[in-house]
């Protein structure tokens, strides 16, 4: 597109030259010739003025004596020596007319003769002279039209001839120099677009970079779209468990990674658009959608561009040579996707709510996408919002502000307590309460989730090392601790001050953990499990993991997505994924915990599947600590039944 623009550009070069180069050589062509003819016009006038008082003065007898015929006879022989005379008309003195006289091509106008008869413009000059007696009597006077066309024609023809030979040497001497001029120019331009090519790529995977986006936004191509109002996506896309991958195999394998992952996104928008890496593992994504359904093009868009993602790469850290060790990785995507012209009216707003969707797609949790809404505005205000939550955060932190409520398990058979989940709460003096869902991804992406969940174990683990009885304690973490190398020996640390038995302590990891490398997950989950510490995939069913990942790692316990248990009641897909989880379960041997019970009927449906255990606002909401000694009080007097033994 671009070279067909530049030569589009040369040929209107090349014809604007040539254009004014004929201008300019008519317009010389014009004044040398203008000036010719006026002084062939000052000749022709001065030769006529003189005929005409020679004819005035030959005239002169046959005016006094009322002769026409002397007065034709004189005037013939001058006609027909010249061609310009035109008409004649003698009239004497006292208005008699004695003879009038005009050739058949002559364009006769009434009153031909008197001053200003002929209209402006006209190629004939009346010239009039009075004529005089030899007694120097006025006798009468003598008008003559003088035809100048055959001067105008003749200037006329000058000026095409001149301008025909002047044009046609000046441009073929410059269609040489423009052909030269183009070749030269040729070489430097093929020099200026690979000099400017470097500067649009990206120098690692050779895709566009951040400013090669900007201009193809402003290309033809995207110009025209947002001239016609054709819907347009940016998708911009954050890569989820990169930085895993990088700090255990090296930088080496992370750049490979990166490539792998830039050429499978432009693969996959090659017909339809631009893929771009913006800097580290942020790419974006530009398509153009069919408009007759641009919203389920935009999702069926992103699904793909996260699906391509999904599947494993195979990199070489030590080199792909002989000897060299493959492994297989897997990394997610987190997308966050605006359309033009609904979402935004210029590229910069696009761009802007783009990064509002990844932003609020990563705050959910990372592995998913999310389009841009109306209510994602105004960006700004909540990201400041979010830096003024991260140093209160950092406050509470310092403070010891954060504690935990816990929630009941519940074996659903007896509705026999079995254990709790430690939920972090934040006591906020102003706000309230602050979700965790607001907090725990601000303390991920600014690097407080370690301590905040050492905190947050640590009271739990005291807490639960006080309960009168012995029931099991479960406690998320979050998917960024598998990257951190001593999380069993922090793990430990903290059930050796607390006093807890590590056989008490259920870890759940939700299935965004697995991404990455399984064989340090495997490592450091089995570290944890020889310890004594249970493991739970926490909200499975969620989309990340699969079999060959409950294979692999040491889980005790399986956690169905609360999402799927609400929805039981009114969706029947739910429950089919619900009785599928279930099954699975039992096939592998795992207890199954439901999630998110919050009526009967999720409890009757969940117990003829065969469901172990549940936790939600039915079986018990979150309490504090100093709530719970009631609910140990009614346990019974034998030893209590433990998750284990569901």
């Amino acid at each position: 597109m671009a070279a067909r623009g530049r030569s589009a550009l040369d040929a209107r070069f090349a014809l604007m030259a040539a254009i004014c180069l004929v201008v300019a050589e008519l317009l010389g062509s014009h004044f040398v010739t203008d000036g010719m003819l006026r002084r062939e016009l000052l000749r022709a006038r001065d030769a006529a003025t003189a005929q005409t008082e020679l004819l005035t003065s030959m005239a002169a007898p046959a005016l006094r004596f009322n002769r026409g015929p002397t007065l034709d006879a004189t005037l013939l022989p001058i006609a027909a020596r010249n061609p310009a005379l035109m008409a004649a008309r003698f009239e004497r003195s006292d208005g008699l007319v004695v003879h009038e006289w005009a050739r058949s091509d002559f364009p006769a106008r009434a009153g031909w003769w008197q001053p200003d008869a002929l209209p402006p413009g006209a190629r004939i000059t009346v010239i009039s002279r009075t004529a005089i007696g030899a007694d120097g009597a006025l006798v009468g006077r003598v008008s003559i039209a003088w035809d100048k066309r055959p001067i105008y024609g003749e200037a006329a023809a000058q000026f095409w001839t001149v301008g025909f030979i002047s044009v046609g040497a000046s441009l073929a001497l410059g269609a040489l120099g423009l052909q030269l001029l183009r070749r030269r120019l040729r070489r430097f331009r093929q020099a200026e677009e690979a000099t400017r090519d470097m500067a649009m790529r990206d120098p690692l995977t050779g895709i566009r970079n951040r400013r090669g986006l900007t201009e193809a936004l402003e290309s033809e191509e995207f110009a025209e779209a947002w001239a016609s109002g054709a819907p347009i996506m940016l998708a911009l896309a954050d890569l989820d468990g990169f930085k895993p991958v990088n700090d255990t195999y090296g930088h080496g394998a992370g750049d490979e990674l990166l490539k792998q992952i830039a050429h499978r996104l432009d693969r996959e928008v090659a017909r339809q658009g631009i893929a771009a890496r913006l800097g580290g593992d942020e790419f974006a994504l530009m398509l153009l959608l069919d408009p007759a359904d641009p919203d389920g093009a935009a999702e069926d868009a992103a699904k793909r561009l996260m699906g391509v993602v999904r599947v494993p790469f195979t990199l070489h850290p030590d080199g792909a040579g002989a000897g060299g060790t493959a492994v297989q990785v897997r990394v997610g995507l987190s997308l966050g996707v605006a359309l033009a012209p609904e979402d935004a009216a210029d590229a910069a707003e696009l761009m802007r709510r783009a990064d509002s969707a990844l932003y609020r797609a990563k705050a959910e949790g990372r592995g998913r996408f999310r389009r841009f809404t109306p209510e994602m505005d105004p960006r700004l205000g909540k990201r400041r919002g979010a830096m003024r939550l991260e140093a209160e955060l950092r406050e509470a932190l310092a403070q010891d502000a954060l504690t935990c409520h816990y929630q009941p398990i519940r074996q659903l058979a007896t509705g026999a307590l079995l254990g709790f989940e430690a939920l972090a709460r934040w006591p906020h003096l102003v706000r309230g309460f602050v979700s965790p869902t607001e907090f725990i991804p601000i303390a991920e992406a600014n690097g407080l989730i370690v301590p905040v969940t050492h905190h947050l174990l640590r009271i739990a683990c005291r807490d639960a090392a006080a309960w009168s009885a012995p029931l099991t304690l479960s406690f998320n973490l979050s998917p960024l601790h598998l990257t951190e190398a001593d999380l069993p020996r922090q793990v430990a640390s903290i059930l050796e001050e607390t006093g807890l038995a590590a056989e008490r302590l259920q870890l759940e990891l939700t299935e965004g953990a697995l991404l990455g490398d399984l064989r340090q997950g495997h490592a450091m989950l089995s570290e944890l499990k020889a310890m004594g510490v249970r493991l739970a995939l926490d909200d499975f069913g969620t989309g990340h993991s699969g079999l060959r990942e409950l294979q692999a790692l040491p889980f005790d316990v399986i956690k169905v997505d609360n999402g799927f248990v609400r929805a039981m009641a009114s969706d029947t897909g739910a429950r089919k994924i619900v009785a599928a989880i279930i099954g699975l379960g039992e096939s592998l041997g795992l207890p199954v915990v439901a999630e998110g019970i919050e009526e009967q009927l999720d409890v009757d449906f969940l117990t003829r599947l065969g469901c172990d255990m549940g936790q939600g606002w039915l079986l018990g909401r979150p309490m504090p600590a100093e709530q719970l000694p009631p609910l140990f009080a009614a346990l019974p007097k034998q030893p209590a039944d433990r998750l284990d033994a569901a």
